[in-house]
């Protein structure tokens, strides 16, 4: 079954980076970290780690973010610093505070740890990092990427600026498809101006923005859903699972990529019961619910299994 959270790396070369004496400074609270960049003007870059569970976090904060070689870009490139995290000891942290670090998680549609996000003091991300790299200088050729999208995004938003009605908008929907198509939604003031010049939303970005919201709705009930069949199997608390996650199913309104994790859900119970044309019926399924997602392809391996199973037992 799916775990909430999945840690991005499992063992790495601890070949690593010089640490530096004076790590640099992570701000811990993150309406503080906001209003502060949103005056500055300072790219934020905010880490979703689990600091005592997650091995590639610990290897993401040990062997890069406290190397001597990013302490230096982060105070050239005048970074502000934030970790969000997702501790499991009982009492590291206050059961208010990551409550609300688990909002953050689902509003910007975190899965996997460690997951990094560059974004503006307006809490806009430009670029998303999945996992740790295995140098320093791995990790700062990403962040250089991701800096230099933010810059071509200023400077289109820039140009568009000097333009007027058919042409600026163009230009406007030009600079949103810059940046990766997950992360379109979160750029709500430019969503907002391209609306105003798109009222019929031709170009679908108002409709991205309402999705996204729809997005965290829908990642909450699957967390909840995950909490209430958590533990030890039993058969009858497969049959419990499936029955409800079939009736989710039933949803017009569930998005491709959470219709796919229900789907993927109901398949794993039918494996665990061995009932494997079942499991492989509804992998198939769950593939075909969002068929150009990396999670669809991710399933293909995982569906050729299963049938060489089936082909097996015949």
């Amino acid at each position: 079954m799916k775990n909430s959270y999945i840690p991005a790396l499992g063992i790495l070369s601890l070949a690593s980076a010089v640490i530096c004496s004076a790590s640099p400074v992570w701000e811990t609270d993150w309406n503080k970290a906001l209003e502060k960049a949103g005056k500055s003007g300072q790219p934020v870059l905010v880490d979703f780690t689990g600091s005592d569970w997650c091995p590639g976090c610990i290897y993401l904060r040990q062997n890069i973010f406290d190397a001597e070689a990013f302490a230096k870009y982060a105070e050239d490139n005048n970074f502000m610093l934030v970790e969000l995290d997702f501790p499991r000891k009982e009492g590291k942290m206050p059961p208010e505070k990551l409550k609300f670090h688990e909002e953050l998680m689902r509003r910007y549609g975190i899965s996997v740890f460690p997951s990094v996000l560059m974004m503006e003091g307006n809490g806009a991300p430009y670029a998303k990092i999945v996992g740790p790299s295995r140098t320093v200088e791995e990790y700062l050729k990403k962040l250089e990427a991701a800096g230099e999208t933010r810059l071509k995004l200023k400077e289109a938003v820039a140009a568009a600026s000097a333009l007027k009605g058919k042409e600026k908008l163009e230009k406007l929907v030009q600079a949103l498809k810059l940046l990766p198509e997950d992360l379109q939604p979160y750029q709500k003031e430019l969503i907002a101006e391209i609306s105003v010049l798109d009222p019929e939303d031709q170009y679908g970005f108002a409709g991205k923005a309402e999705k996204a919201v729809t997005m965290a709705a829908q990642r909450l009930m699957m967390e909840r859903f995950y909490k209430k069949y958590a533990g030890p199997f039993s058969a009858e608390k497969i049959r419990a699972g499936r029955e409800e996650a079939l009736q989710m199913l039933e949803k017009q309104d569930i998005l491709p990529a959470i219709r796919l994790e229900i789907t993927k859900y109901v398949s794993d119970g039918y494996a665990l019961e061995r009932n494997y044309p079942k499991a492989l019926e509804y992998l198939k399924m769950a593939r075909d619910a969002d068929p150009e997602s990396q999670a669809a392809k991710k399933l293909e391996p995982w569906i050729g299994n299963m049938q060489k199973v089936i082909n097996k037992g015949k």
